[in-house]
């Protein structure tokens, strides 16, 4: 059973947004401070409306409508109106774990005490995860600038008994959903529409799980390396601390460290043969410098995602100190969107890392006598799933365009500069899936020519390695399909528990 993340307005991190996605279950806190500071918030706003002050989205219309008075007698029937038209998304739905992470990701946001909503709206939307009621959400339709208002809408509409829910695996009319879990539907007040939908934290929630899941593949990604040094009988002094201590990237040292301290025990590793060149080709002796530019990236990512998750990102916002009812833009996603772009290219070039070194251990002029096949029997082994490493190499490739300066004016000029945060985000995640597929790829590759060259040699590291890949695809007798042995071991680069 995982212990629930408790919610208040502290600080919280990428790794329970990550633990909520698998199933925590999240709690308020029952600090009275933080609780008073909530409610502090929503008693400015009503006052403000007493004082008959004009709050956009609250008392007007929203976007480029905002001129737009709402009739105060209305107010409560306009915050579901709010929700109403963004119904729009396309594409494939989000998965469970991202719905989790992205309704977690709202709780956080609100929670901060400047959104002016009701603890009993956090409450309502606690209960959606801990009942397992996860909104259908589709990936598509969000600009990323006044936040993801079309796919949270879908998340507020859930909590009113609108559209569709799944519950215990079955998609179910919402209402239905609720019904089955013990759940009423949520009477919205005003502004408590406009304060869910109006966010990053679909984006974010995204970027943070895409974020973890580079981070790890990079790890195993290592790995991989260091037992491929050793089957090609590379030297170890391009992994040397000195080399890399004078070129003092952080997580080029890191990468290093890791291949370099795998090799220990090696029998197989600094094996000089005649004739051969005086260096290492660059898909082994760089790959510290390659790996450390992903890793630095990911720190840099992890920093900043660590910002918005905890940010309050609506618009209006209410100061519980200062009593001032402030319209900004906090729900602009550019911050995500940046690190999503080059979360993007980091991964790529991660797979096109692995894509040389494959090509360059079936090639007969670095190999050191392995067979092109990898296998010791007369078939064709492993020769047609370098084709798959290469075609999803270049499709990671490809999607790494820039989402972030695709900016399009919309909403009739109002929305005319917009961060395109949700699509980077959905991108980079789909780059990350292609490169953990083109890292099971590998591994079943270097699992077979380990097995070739004579696995009696290779170090403590790297036979554990071959262990826990093997356990999920077994060496070749036989030419066999292999791509179910490629899921299994995308399961295990994704998994959480990590591979150290």
């Amino acid at each position: 059973m995982r212990a629930a993340v408790v919610v208040d307005d502290r600080e919280v991190g990428l790794d329970e947004v990550e633990a909520v996605a698998l199933g925590a279950a999240v709690e308020l806190s029952t600090d009275e401070r933080w609780r008073g500071r909530m409610r502090r918030g929503r008693e400015i706003l009503d006052a403000s409306l007493a004082e008959g002050q004009s709050v956009y989205g609250v008392t007007t219309n929203v976007g480029n409508r905002s001129s737009i008075e709402v009739g105060r007698e209305a107010l409560d029937t306009h915050a579901r109106f709010l929700m109403l038209h963004h119904g729009c998304g396309v594409g494939a739905p989000l998965s469970t774990e991202e719905v989790r992470a992205a309704a977690f990701s709202r709780i956080v946001s609100l929670a901060k005490c400047y959104s002016a909503v009701r603890v009993e709206l956090l409450q309502a939307l606690c209960n959606l995860l801990n009942q397992g009621v996860h909104p259908v959400i589709p990936k598509l339709g969000s600009v990323g600038a006044s936040g993801d208002l079309t796919p949270l809408s879908y998340l507020a509409a859930v909590l009113m008994g609108e559209r569709e829910a799944t519950f215990h695996g079955e998609v179910l009319p919402a209402a239905e959903a609720l019904r089955r879990a013990g759940l009423a539907p949520f009477a919205f007040a005003h502004k408590e529409t406009l304060a869910l939908v109006n966010g990053t934290s679909v984006m974010t929630a995204i970027a943070v799980l895409a974020t973890l899941r580079l981070e790890r593949t990079v790890a195993t990604t290592e790995r991989a390396t260091a037992l491929a040094a050793e089957i090609l009988h590379a030297r170890s002094q391009a992994f040397h601390p000195i080399a890399h201590k004078i070129k003092p990237h952080p997580g080029q040292i890191e990468s290093a460290a890791a291949i370099f301290g795998a090799l220990n025990g090696s029998e197989l590793i600094d094996q000089l043969r005649q004739g051969r060149i005086i260096q290492d080709p660059y898909s082994i002796r760089c790959a510290p410098q390659v790996l450390g530019a992903a890793r630095d990236s990911i720190a840099w990512t992890r920093q900043l995602l660590g910002r918005e998750l905890n940010s309050v990102n609506d618009n209006p916002i209410v100061d519980p100190d200062s009593a001032q009812v402030l319209f900004a833009g906090n729900f602009y996603g550019g911050h995500v969107g940046l690190t999503m772009d080059l979360s993007k290219i980091a991964a790529a070039t991660v797979a096109d890392l692995i894509d040389r070194q494959f090509a360059l251990i079936v090639d007969s002029r670095f190999n050191l006598g392995l067979p092109e096949t990898l296998v010791g029997y007369g078939g064709n082994g492993i020769k047609g799933m370098q084709l798959t490493t290469t075609a999803l190499t270049a499709m990671a490739a490809q999607r790494c365009s820039s989402d972030s300066i695709q900016s399009r004016s919309t909403e009739v000029g109002n929305q005319d500069k917009v961060s395109m945060g949700l699509n980077a985000a959905v991108n980079a995640s789909e780059v990350v899936t292609l490169l953990q597929q083109v890292l099971a790829t590998w591994l079943i590759a270097i699992s077979n020519a380990a097995r070739v060259r004579g696995e009696e040699r290779i170090s403590s590291a790297g036979r554990t390695f071959l262990d826990e890949i093997r356990r999920r695809s077994e060496v070749l007798v036989a030419d066999r399909r292999l791509d179910a042995d490629i899921a299994r071991l995308v399961e295990y680069v994704d998994e959480p528990a990590g591979n150290s």
